[in-house]
């Protein structure tokens, strides 16, 4: 079961995550008349993860509540992500999240959503 921040928001319907890869800074230096040049090993840098689903609710005010408190988690601090498979991943920043269309109503309301995340190291 995921959660964000201790938050089961996503339990609602159908979501999965695609984790990025880690990057790595490095920066190259090249020196005249020396064959060959110098790689400086700056560290590990971020990763960037999505994640898309689609919410549902039983009203549209249960579905405003529940994007309203999405949208308050997206506040520039880490958090701790769990994912489907109940992996942890720790100092992850929730950097954009919306709808991908309109809310719709069909036996209660839906909606997609995508979520841009940011993990640091």
């Amino acid at each position: 079961m995921s959660s964000y921040d201790g938050e089961n928001l996503f339990a609602s319907g159908p979501h999965a995550f695609v984790l990025g890869p880690w990057r790595r800074q490095s920066h190259r230096r090249g020196f005249a008349g020396i064959d060959g040049e110098v790689v400086l090993d700056m560290g590990l840098r971020s990763r960037r993860i999505t994640q898309t689903g689609r919410l549902r609710a039983d009203s549209s005010g249960q579905m405003q509540s529940i994007l309203d408190a999405i949208n308050a988690l997206c506040d520039g601090a880490g958090h701790v992500l769990v994912d489907n498979y109940g992996q942890s991943h720790p100092r992850v920043i929730m950097e954009r999240f919306g709808p991908t269309g309109p809310v719709r109503h069909s036996r209660g309301f839906y909606c997609d959503y995508e979520i841009e995340y940011l993990q640091l190291p």
